[in-house]
């Protein structure tokens, strides 16, 4: 998956992708005033909600039938700093979907058609418990059916001993209505911790690449540790809950 050059460009033009305006609002950028890694993931996956509703497939469809989306891997490249106030396109289109799982890309272009992120996110369907389901056939039927995929990994190595530790609680403002934290909080949560592990302009340098691998939710109430370190390439992390259970490895690198 290649970080593609800050001056790209690619206007939007095939009818079986869906897009949306998106305005970057105020509250979504950093102190030094760029639309936040987090913001990103949380357009990307309103976006992809949008498109499944506009083709009759809503929460309540979902609801009805027990089963719902959830994010298990996520790709997202920032290209370009994006400032308040810019009225982003962002589009996604269903690249791959297979038994379980599905892949989602999505580009953000500035007015101009300049590509200013990218991303690629894999979604698992689950039952209302939690636990992985088949594809409804009328999903593979309207989005592309038994296409191969691979599923995507984020590996990370063990943690030295001299990694960064830091610690938080998942917040209300954490969870979505899935019951647990959502996708995007951890974006935030991985920016914190390599600022707590010290290089605080990483989270902003452009490029830079986000890789996350969702393994367990974390509840309301929880208690996450994370354990960051420097390696070749970029940053490495990863959460675990108190009782040992990995939630999260990631990789932010820079460049």
């Amino acid at each position: 998956m290649r970080v593609a050059p800050a001056g790209h460009t690619r206007r939007v033009q095939e009818s079986h992708r869906f897009e949306l305006p998106v305005r970057v609002r105020f509250d979504e950028a950093t102190a030094a005033g760029h639309y936040r890694a987090s913001a990103h993931l949380r357009a990307m996956q309103d976006v992809a909600w949008a498109h499944s509703a506009a083709l009759g497939f809503d929460l309540p469809w979902y609801r009805a039938r027990g089963r719902f989306w959830l994010v298990r891997c996520l790709v997202l490249d920032v290209l370009l700093p994006v400032e308040p106030g810019t009225v982003l396109t962002v589009t996604t289109e269903v690249m791959a979907m297979r038994r379980i799982r599905a892949r989602r890309e999505s580009e953000f272009l500035l007015p101009d058609g300049t590509r200013a992120a990218h991303g690629l996110a894999d979604w698992i369907m689950t039952t209302a418990e939690g636990l992985p389901a088949r594809i409804l056939p009328e999903l593979l039927e309207r989005f592309g059916g038994q296409t191969a995929l691979d599923p995507a990994r984020v590996d990370v190595e063990a943690p030295p001993p001299a990694a960064s530790t830091s610690e938080r609680r998942v917040a209300p403002r954490d969870v979505d209505p899935m019951g647990h934290a959502n996708n995007a909080a951890y974006a935030d949560w991985l920016d914190e911790a390599v600022i707590d592990a010290g290089d605080p302009a990483a989270v902003e340098a452009v490029p830079r690449r986000y890789q996350l691998e969702y393994l367990a939710p974390a509840m309301p109430g929880a208690d996450v540790v994370a354990r960051t370190w420097q390696g070749p390439g970029g940053w490495r992390s990863v959460f675990v809950a108190r009782d040992g259970a990995e939630l999260l490895r990631a990789r932010l690198a820079v460049g």
